[in-house]
């Protein structure tokens, strides 16, 4: 399991570096690892830049599942995953592309996403 906060962009992409380069060290592909990394990276950024809070994410293997919990400081309740918003739409599009890589499988839970990808194929 790996555990972070972050407040800013910056640290949120060397944040997401470690956590990408352990889920290597596990033995998942480039694939898992891209879609986990995209993730978490859509996911801190909301809270970064829509709550202008603290993100806490937390990411680990639940059997053949990434489980990536990310929660804001900000005690309000989180919207659920957007319907595919228009092509010109400037909001939106993050989340439903988290919700599309996890096949539907994001659950929240007041200030925190829980998001849970299924792990395609061991790495070669």
């Amino acid at each position: 399991m790996i555990k972070f906060a972050v407040d800013n962009l910056t640290d949120m992409h060397a944040a997401l570096q470690n956590f990408a380069s352990r889920l290597r060290v596990l033995g998942l592909n480039e694939d898992d690892v891209f879609f986990s990394r995209l993730v978490g990276c859509e996911l801190l950024t909301n809270v970064i830049r829509h709550c202008g809070t603290l993100a806490s994410f937390t990411g680990e293997i639940e059997g053949d599942m990434i489980v990536i919990s990310v929660s804001s400081e900000e005690s309000r309740s989180l919207p659920p995953c957007p319907e595919l918003p228009d092509v010109l739409s400037e909001s939106g599009r993050g989340l439903y592309i988290v919700n599309a890589v996890c096949s539907g499988n994001v659950t929240y839970k007041g200030n925190t996403v829980i998001a849970k990808i299924a792990i395609k194929t061991p790495a070669e």
